[in-house]
C-alpha cells in the first residue's frame, strides 16, 4: 500500500451527510483544520444538538442513541420522540453508533476516535484516537518486518511512519460488534482495527485486507459467519475464516459501496452510490441486480421485525421490499431531508437520522404519503 494513496484526492459525493464522513464539506474542512484540539475538547452542549445533522442511530435496549456533526451525542426515552443531548468527550464529526447489548456501545468517528459507553449512552469515554491507532498500526508493522522480512514488510512499516506523521486526520467510518468483547472499526484509506476484549486494547488488521489501493471502508456485516467489508469503487472484501484474512470477491459494482444487509433467509444485499442494489443467494459467490428507478445514492438500511428491508436515500425516500430483496417499492417519510441512518424502536416505529436531526415516523405514514403523490 503505497502511502501517495492516503493523500490523494477524494472524489466528490453528491450527498452532504457523505461528503461530511471524509471531510468534503466547509464545516468539515473547518474541523479538519484543528481536529488535533477537537479529538480531545468536550462538546458543547447546544439547543440546536437535536436539529443538527445526525450520521447514525440505533437502539440501546428500548432507549435510541444517535450521533453526528460536532461529537454531538443524543439519546431518547421514548421511542424518538424526544431527544436529550449527552456528554460527549470530543468534538469531531460520530459517524456510526453500535449497540451489541443494552449497556455496552461504541461510537466511531473523525480524528480516528473510538468511543465507549457503559451505561447504554448516559456516558462516554474515549478508547481510542487517530495519533493512537497510528502507532498501534506501526507497532504491528514493525512486528511483522521483524517476523517476515521483506520489501513488502518494509513498506508498511514506511506507510505506518507516515500515518503517524499525517496526525489524526483519518476518520473511521463503520464499527461492528459481534458481542461486547470482539468488534470492528474501520475506516478512510483502508484503516482497520479490531478488539478482544471490549476496546481495552486494539489491534491494526489493515494487513488482512485485501485493499492494496487503500479505499475507504464504510460497511461490515457478518452473515452467519462470514464477514463482509464493503468499500468505495466497488470494492466488497469476504472473510470465512473470522476474519483472519479478508479477500476481494467478484460484484458487478463499479461505485461505492456504503452498507450491506442480510435479510431473513440469510441473503445479502449490497447497496450504495447512484441507488445501485445487487443481491446474493450464496453468501457473494453470484450476484444480481435489482432494479431501482431512481439513480440516487443508498446510504443505511434495516432489516425490520416483519422481515421488510429497507433502504434510504439521500432524497428523503425509503425503500421497502416485501420479497426478501428481489424488488422493492419507494415510499416517502414527509421529509425532503438527506437520510443517512434508519433504527426500528422498540414500539415497532421508525427514526431516521437525517441532515436536519431524527425523524420519526411509521411505513403506514410513508405508505399514505407516497399514495397522496402519486
Amino acid at each position: 500500500m503505497s502511502m501517495h494513496l492516503f493523500k490523494r484526492t477524494v472524489p466528490h459525493l453528491p450527498c452532504t451527510a457523505l461528503a461530511l464522513l471524509l471531510g468534503l464539506t466547509p464545516l468539515a474542512q473547518a474541523e479538519s483544520t484543528s481536529e488535533a484540539e477537537l479529538f480531545q475538547r468536550p462538546a458543547l452542549h447546544s439547543e440546536l444538538a437535536p436539529r443538527s445533522l445526525m450520521l447514525s442511530v440505533a437502539r440501546a435496549g428500548q432507549s435510541l442513541v444517535a450521533v453526528g456533526e460536532r461529537g454531538f451525542i443524543l439519546r431518547s426515552a421514548d421511542n424518538g420522540q424526544s431527544w436529550q443531548q449527552m456528554p460527549s468527550p470530543v468534538s469531531v464529526t460520530l459517524t456510526q453508533v453500535t449497540f451489541p447489548s443494552t449497556d455496552q456501545g461504541w461510537a466511531v468517528g473523525h480524528a480516528g476516535v473510538i468511543l465507549h459507553s457503559a451505561d447504554g449512552g448516559l456516558s462516554w469515554t474515549s478508547q481510542l484516537d487517530g495519533n493512537q491507532a497510528a502507532r498501534l498500526a506501526l507497532d504491528a508493522a514493525n512486528q511483522a518486518l521483524a517476523e517476515t522480512p521483506g520489501d513488502e514488510a518494509q513498506q508498511r512499516v514506511d506507510d505506518a511512519q507516515r500515518l503517524l506523521e499525517d496526525g489524526p486526520d483519518k476518520p473511521f467510518l463503520a464499527v461492528h460488534f459481534f458481542n461486547p468483547q470482539h468488534g470492528l472499526v474501520v475506516g478512510a484509506y483502508g484503516l482497520a482495527f479490531e478488539t478482544l476484549d471490549g476496546g481495552q486494547h486494539w489491534q491494526s488488521i489493515s494487513a488482512r485486507l485485501d485493499n492494496p489501493s487503500a479505499l475507504h471502508l464504510y460497511g461490515i456485516l457478518d452473515l452467519q459467519g462470514t464477514l463482509f467489508i464493503a468499500a468505495e469503487q466497488g470494492l466488497l472484501l469476504r472473510s470465512t475464516d473470522q476474519g483472519g484474512h479478508f479477500r476481494r470477491i467478484e460484484i458487478p459494482a463499479n461505485g461505492t459501496l456504503f452498507g450491506l444487509l442480510a435479510s431473513h433467509q440469510n441473503h445479502l444485499l449490497a447497496f450504495g452510490l447512484r441507488g445501485k442494489i445487487y443481491r446474493s443467494e450464496d453468501q457473494g459467490d453470484s450476484w444480481s441486480n435489482i432494479a431501482n428507478n431512481q439513480p440516487v445514492t443508498l446510504t443505511a438500511g434495516l432489516v425490520s421485525a416483519d422481515g421488510s428491508l429497507l433502504l434510504v436515500d439521500e432524497t428523503g425516500r425509503v425503500l421497502r421490499s416485501q420479497d426478501d430483496g428481489r424488488s422493492f417499492s419507494a415510499t416517502a417519510q414527509g421529509q425532503n431531508t438527506a437520510l443517512n441512518g434508519l433504527v426500528q424502536t422498540a414500539g415497532g416505529g421508525l427514526v431516521a437520522a437525517g441532515a436536519h436531526g431524527l425523524i420519526a415516523f411509521s411505513l403506514r405514514d410513508s405508505q399514505r404519503s407516497s399514495a397522496r403523490e402519486q
